[in-house]
């Protein structure tokens, strides 16, 4: 009898720490697996629930994950119902990210690169407004390089230091957003 009480408390223990190792061995598979995921990763997670993306210290986007490409984000942005495009290079703050992401192969995910979205803004001759580290410009993007943005700048009436209409370039380091006007 005594036997048998030894016996079944080793078992117990036994099956106790197997527990506790399993445990543990889930958790830092799950940290592991955690560290491999990509802000892009978890911005595709989020298609179609609304976000606050801070950019910069005073310029702050709310709206629904729309697109995910290679180094950017487009937003439908609330209230406006315009389509924001951000480097996420750009992204200080993020609000209302889950934790559930998306891998590379699923629908959220465009296969250009923010030159090529750019770009495909300029062909379409549209009037946005350009948000940079340095302050706002609008007018129309001219030409898109790989490292830098050029806009030919409209008058606006807004006190700043574009007047007339001029050719400004922008480099994409200091790009925040490009929304439509």
């Amino acid at each position: 009898m005594r036997f048998e009480r030894i016996f079944e408390d080793l078992e117990g223990r036994f099956a106790h720490h197997e527990r506790e190792e399993m445990r543990a061995v889930s958790e830092d598979l799950a940290r592991a697996e955690r560290a491999q995921l990509s802000l892009a990763d978890r911005l595709r997670g989020a298609g179609g629930r609304s976000l606050t993306l801070h950019l910069g210290t005073v310029l702050r986007l709310e709206g629904v994950v729309e697109d995910v490409g290679e180094g950017w984000v487009a937003l439908h942005e609330e209230g406006g119902g315009r389509r924001a495009v951000v480097p996420l290079t750009a992204i200080a703050l993020l609000e209302g990210l889950p934790v559930r992401a998306r891998p590379v192969e699923e629908s959220l995910r465009s296969p250009l690169g923010l030159g090529s979205v750019l770009r495909t803004i300029a062909r379409d001759r549209s009037v946005v407004r350009l948000e940079t580290t340095a302050g706002g410009v609008m007018g129309r993007l001219a030409a898109v390089g790989a490292d830098a943005v050029d806009v030919h700048s409209l008058p606006t009436g807004e006190s700043g230091t574009v007047p007339g209409s001029a050719r400004i370039t922008v480099a994409m380091d200091a790009l925040l957003a490009v929304r439509p006007r």
